[in-house]
């Protein structure tokens, strides 16, 4: 019974230990106060908010300017060939024609839309040859209609001589030979010299041709006077202006060179509206 007594005691301490162990975690007074959780909830913020896109971008215009093209022509030529500006007013302009003509001429309607390499017939009753694209061949056409050949003449001939005619004062284009005078054939004068000398600007002008694409002529040089008259200078060594440029009576233009047959000349046109003429009517013997 004492046993019994002794180790209900013992066990009663160890209980009472042990509660006195025991101690609770505190409350949160403040969370407690207000109703709230210990750890309520918050959904993170986001750095970069999202900001839906547009779905479209607003047309801009493009920024072009359209610039007619005002290039010289051969006004008794029977076809033009259209380049970049071209419409049917400004070719029609340029040739003196009606753009009523111009459009029955090549079967053309009022929203016909010409193309560039297309080939028009500028003269009524001209069968126009088949369009090409991506020729550079100009438009003023040089191309000589054979005939008869006039014998070879031997004057001698020098720049120093001028003569003024139709409101131009000429000169001979270089010293030299005349090999051939003006003939239904070349549609020129024919100046001998050595490769490589002078070839100088019978007249003020400007360059409209410059350039080796008419064949048979070799580097080319063309030079606008006035609304009438023209001169041609073919078969040069080297061409030392370029087109656009204003050019005086005597200037150096060119050096001389050699034909297809291998011979050392320059071949000299002289055209009035379009037509090759006698060179002789204005340049100095």
């Amino acid at each position: 019974m004492r046993i019994s007594s002794l180790w209900l005691l013992v066990g009663v301490s160890l209980a009472l230990s042990a509660c006195a162990g025991f101690t609770q975690a505190p409350a949160n007074v403040e969370n407690a106060e207000n109703g709230a959780e210990s750890n309520p909830y918050n959904p993170p913020q986001q750095d970069n908010p999202y900001t839906p896109s547009s779905q479209y971008s607003p047309y801009t215009a493009p920024n072009s300017t359209y610039i007619p093209s005002n290039a010289t022509v051969d006004i008794n030529a029977a076809t033009h060939t259209v380049v970049y500006g071209d419409t049917i007013y400004n070719v029609a302009k340029r040739y003196k024609i009606s753009q009523d003509d111009l459009r029955a001429w090549n079967n053309l309607t009022d929203g016909s839309v010409i193309k560039i390499g297309q080939v028009l017939k500028v003269k009524n009753g001209v069968a126009a040859p088949a369009s090409t694209t991506g020729n550079d061949t100009p438009v003023v056409k040089l191309s000589p209609e054979p005939t008869t050949t006039a014998p070879v003449a031997t004057t001698t001939v020098s720049t120093d001589k001028k003569v003024t005619k139709s409101g131009i004062t000429w000169s001979v284009p270089t010293n030299g030979m005349v090999l051939s005078p003006y003939n239904a054939t070349t549609k020129g004068v024919q100046y001998g010299g050595k490769a490589g000398q002078p070839v100088r600007a019978a007249a003020d002008g400007k360059v409209v041709y410059s350039g080796s694409g008419l064949r048979s002529y070799g580097n080319l040089i063309i030079v606008q006077h006035d609304q009438t008259y023209l001169t041609a200078y073919g078969n040069n060594e080297a061409l030392m202006v370029k087109e656009g440029d204003q050019v005086k009576r005597g200037q150096q233009i060119a050096r001389m060179g050699k034909n297809d047959a291998g011979r050392v000349q320059l071949h000299f046109e002289l055209r009035e509206n379009g037509t090759p003429i006698n060179p002789n009517r204005f340049i100095p013997q």
